[in-house]
């Protein structure tokens, strides 16, 4: 869906985007049928989630397998293996896939000074929830720091 709307502006969009339409363009194309199955097995996902929750309303999950990075980092080395960026940030798409409000908080710096946060995540239109135990983690965690400037 994007390709078209950035046909004739390659040399303008970011690197990020450029490498997410290469990434995208690598994948077979959705039919009717594969669209209306991956649309299904989302919905069989959501229902078993959802049902897990009633016994825990709230997730508290890492924003990512590492702390923040700096502009234009797109893959890391961690105990000798290449972690790419969509790994490391795979778990806040699981709350975008299935439609449920989440919010990241700083809790702590790396040691370059980064933040490290935690995702708080709870079933759908429990927004006001998800934003009143955030306020309480940041204000126990003493809220955002400034990361160095390099």
């Amino acid at each position: 869906m994007l390709r078209p709307m950035v046909a004739g502006h390659e040399k303008e969009i970011s690197p990020i985007l450029k490498q997410f339409l290469a990434w995208v363009g690598a994948e077979p194309s959705h039919t009717a049928e594969t669209l209306l199955e991956t649309w299904i097995q989302r919905d069989e996902l959501r229902a078993q989630i959802f049902t897990q929750m009633r016994d825990y309303p709230v997730l508290l999950c890492p924003v990512a397998s590492i702390p923040a990075f700096r502009h234009g980092e797109r893959s890391w080395q961690i105990d000798r293996q290449t972690v790419q960026y969509l790994d490391a940030w795979s778990y806040t798409e699981w709350f975008n896939l299935l439609g449920m409000p989440a919010v990241s908080v700083p809790v702590c710096q790396s040691s370059q000074g980064l933040p490290i946060g935690v995702q708080i995540s709870a079933r759908p239109w429990q927004e006001e929830v998800v934003l009143s135990i955030a306020e309480v983690v940041e204000r126990e965690c003493e809220g955002w720091k400034r990361p160095p400037i390099c």
